[in-house]
């Protein structure tokens, strides 16, 4: 396909849950480059519901199906991790680019085929972590890249979150895991960002509190080149917190999603939604302009842009999703559930 031509990409999506209604159809179908071609999904009432509101001409139930039969430049894999390993080999087989959610797949084995399909296919691939596109997370990686923080001494990360409405996060077999499976992935990618190297894991407890088939909770201590990083998953019914704690021998930051507060090189620091505040009275006070943090539009995007150019240096592609497999496979060797 000639790219400086006329033609449109040709999108796919598997699986229209709502991570895909969230970011990738609606990404796909507003892109002036993009023609959304087809979706695939298992329940025919939803492919009908999602084919209507996103103005898609064509439907498989199967996604090897969709992908045997259309001729696609992207395909957006958003099913549950133990399928993601032969979906996204096909995918790689007929040469689409690959855009896949997290979890990358449920073991380092998958990740490392699909690691070499990509790689034997020429394909660009990008794998669905998010920090790297929230403003407040840049931020934080500027603040340490400029060495303004001094020397990190210690992380703590807490992310307590009402447990998946997807029943299959639930079963081993496909989503690999439970907390772990769901929210490590994310946390280890801004940590190896973070730090620029891989972890030594000190200690990790895995507990299953409430959920019967998987753990619910977990606590795992990493080591980064001397730095102690503690993190803290839990499932709980109708909660929502998640907070980071940096210190550093320059300073201190808390920081999550929304915000960013803390002291570096003796000055403070206040964001939200990475803005700067427009008030701030003798300290006690601040506003913030209004926004959102629309992340998942700019991952999608940013994946479109670089099969655009023709750039395979996506910020998170298959190798970087096998890295971060293989520190989740190892807080799973590590840590038995009780």
């Amino acid at each position: 396909m000639d790219l400086f031509g006329s033609d449109k990409l040709r999108a796919g999506v598997i699986g229209v849950g709502s991570v895909a209604t969230t970011a990738h159809l609606p990404t796909y179908a507003n892109h002036p480059d993009i023609e959304l071609a087809a979706i695939a999904d298992l329940d025919g009432q939803c492919r009908a519901t999602i084919a209507d509101d996103f103005g898609v001409g064509t439907t498989y139930e199967s996604g090897e199906e969709m992908l045997a039969t259309e001729d696609l430049d992207i395909v957006s894999i958003c099913t549950p991790a133990g399928t993601h390993r032969d979906l996204f080999v096909a995918a790689a087989q007929t040469g689409c680019h690959v855009y896949c959610e997290k979890p990358m797949t449920t073991d380092v084995e998958g990740a490392e085929a699909m690691t070499e399909a990509a790689r034997e296919a020429n394909i660009i691939t990008q794998i669905g972590y998010t920090r790297a596109y929230v403003e407040n997370y840049r931020r934080v990686f500027s603040l340490v890249e400029n060495h303004l923080l001094g020397d990190l001494k210690r992380l703590e990360t807490h992310r307590v979150r009402s447990p998946p409405a997807s029943g299959w996060n639930f079963d081993p077999e496909l989503s690999g895991g439970g907390v772990v499976a769901d929210q490590l992935g994310h946390i280890v990618d801004f940590y190896l960002r973070l730090f620029g190297t891989t972890p030594d894991i000190n200690d990790v407890t895995l507990e299953r509190l409430d959920v019967p088939t998987v753990e619910d909770y977990a606590q795992i201590e990493f080591d980064f080149d001397g730095t102690t990083v503690e993190t803290t998953l839990h499932w709980t019914p109708n909660a929502q917190h998640h907070q980071n704690v940096l210190f550093g021998t320059g300073g201190l930051l808390e920081f999550n999603m929304d915000s960013l507060t803390g002291h570096v090189q003796g000055e403070t620091v206040a964001q939200k939604y990475g803005k700067q505040p427009f008030v701030d009275i003798k300290g006690e006070f601040r506003a913030w302009w209004g926004g959102s943090n629309d992340f998942h539009d700019k991952r999608v995007l940013d994946f479109v842009d670089h099969v655009l150019k023709d750039d395979h240096d996506t910020i998170a592609p298959v190798q970087r999703g096998l890295d971060v497999t293989r520190v989740i496979a190892e807080v799973y060797e590590r840590g038995d559930v009780q």
